[in-house]
């Protein structure tokens, strides 16, 4: 199936017969590529609310250089978020043929060999090919997929729908495990190139038109080790759309939540430096950017929205040294173009070693102190003003009452030991966050976002908020050479 092309149209070019030859020629992309084909009218899929799903009437389409197109989700309803193989032969998506609840696909990479790998009523979004996964006791590393599924049985407050959490799968869609447990929805994500998964998270602490900041977490394929990636304390609101090149950075959607789709502003950081490289590439004014790709070729393309009324998302070439805009190398009115890919081999990422146990309830935190920070304001850690450590659970809402709210409760108490240090067992897979409290009982210091372990996870840290590119003092803790602190009780026992 094919329809009319609106060709390139140059944007910033000392000449227009160069940009012309560059789109008929197939200058503006060396590989086919794999897009979403949204129509017009069905401003729905990107939000920065929710990643819902997709859009109805949105097809997944093999755009040649020559601006010829193929649907390859002929019968769909909807279909959105490919995902291309490391080796360039297969794609992951979403979509529905009936009905209007999304699951997990695989294709060939010319629409045949279709084959659903989830099941079931809950959302299914987002797939990726991931690193593989393995125990001690595997015969063999196993390779895995990742995806954003509604099947939480937990309840998000900002969107009144399901809380939607990343999983992770075998390739076949079996043995699937909740790697993801915010109280609120995560977004899109992506791969580092050493297997960990980076993914936009709502922070606890309102702030912002939708009442809350993203920022951009990493996390291991079995949901070990959860850190910030792009903390994002002091940015615009809402990053997401992330995008990791073979040029060492990060490129992401800086969104103000007003615009359609969830546009914005063109960002990235770096790999090197994520927590402190954060720099502007390309600023939208009255437009919006979505979906950077990164081009194998070192190039940059991205889907761009020109101010207008009627204007829609067309994919332009990006100079990833100055952000210029350099042509619109693929357009039409009648649809936006979003969330390109290349339908070529890419490097494989790295697969991760895992420890997690799911026949296990709990996990544990060690710190080597909380005296160690970075953060402004909180220099009073620094001589011992916290002498007790709190551990908040988040509790999610009884749908029975309505409206369902979020509400906490105190899992325990425990000393500090002189050094700062403390040693802690928790239940696992709950959101947990955590309070410094001085003699007094007043809280000298509180975490903004929320955590977990996983089960049978040991999760370390050296400080709070302590920085993070420094090496950890080379100290034994007082608190390490002493057993867990056991914190929390059996469910029957807890008192709401």
């Amino acid at each position: 199936m094919t329809h009319p092309v609106r060709t390139v149209v140059p944007v910033r070019s000392t000449s227009l017969l160069l940009s012309l030859l560059l789109a008929f020629c197939g200058g503006a992309f060396a590989d086919d590529l794999v897009v979403v084909r949204q129509p017009v009218g069905s401003e729905y899929g990107k939000l920065i609310r929710s990643p819902a799903g997709c859009a109805a009437g949105s097809e997944i389409v093999r755009l040649s250089s020559d601006g010829t197109e193929r649907v390859l989700t002929p019968g769909f309803i909807a279909a959105c978020d490919p995902a291309v193989s490391f080796d360039g032969r297969q794609i992951l998506f979403a979509g529905f043929r009936t009905g209007d609840r999304s699951h997990i696909w695989r294709m060939d990479a010319d629409g045949s060999n279709l084959i659903q790998l989830t099941s079931g009523m809950n959302v299914f979004t987002s797939p990726l090919w991931i690193g593989s996964l393995f125990h001690l006791d595997d015969e063999a590393p196993t390779e895995r997929i990742a995806y954003l599924s509604s099947g939480t049985g937990w309840f998000d407050e900002m969107t009144s729908g399901s809380v939607i959490a990343l999983f992770t799968a075998d390739l076949d869609g079996r043995h699937p495990l909740r790697i993801s447990f915010h109280p609120r929805s995560d977004l899109d994500p992506d791969v580092l190139p050493n297997g960990r998964l980076i993914f936009p998270r709502w922070g606890f602490v309102g702030r912002g038109p939708l009442g809350a900041r993203l920022s951009l977490m990493a996390v291991n394929n079995d949901g070990t080790d959860l850190m910030a990636f792009h903390d994002n304390h002091d940015g615009p609101p809402y990053p997401h759309s992330v995008r990791v090149g073979r040029d060492g950075r990060v490129y992401f959607v800086e969104a103000d939540g007003t615009s359609p789709l969830g546009g914005g502003d063109l960002a990235y950081v770096t790999l090197r430096r994520p927590l402190h490289s954060r720099t502007l590439l390309a600023a939208a004014g009255n437009g919006a950017y979505l979906d950077p790709l990164p081009l194998a070729d070192g190039g940059l393309l991205a889907s761009f929205r020109p101010p207008g009324r009627d204007a829609v998302f067309g994919l332009y070439r990006i100079d990833p040294a100055t952000g210029d805009r350099l042509e619109l190398v693929h357009g039409n009115p009648e649809f936006h173009y979003l969330d390109a890919q290349e339908l070529t081999p890419h490097p494989r990422v790295k697969g991760r070693s895992s420890v997690v146990d799911t026949s296990k309830e709990t996990g544990v935190f060690f710190c080597i102190s909380s005296h160690l920070t970075d953060r402004p304001g909180l220099e009073h850690l620094k001589a011992g003003a916290a002498s007790t450590l709190r551990v908040i659970e988040g509790v999610a809402p009884d749908q029975r009452f309505h409206p369902p709210r979020w509400s906490q409760r105190t899992l325990g108490e425990v000393p500090l030991e002189d050094d700062g240090s403390f040693h802690i067992e928790v239940p696992a897979g709950v959101p947990l966050r955590f309070e410094l409290l001085d003699e007094l009982g007043a809280a000298v210091a509180r975490q903004d976002s929320w955590t977990w372990v996983m089960p049978r996870e040991w999760r370390g840290c050296i400080g709070c908020h302590e920085d993070r590119e420094m090496v950890a003092p080379n100290v034994l803790a007082d608190a390490f050479v002493k057993p867990a602190v056991r914190l929390g009780q059996p469910e029957e026992e807890k008192e709401p």
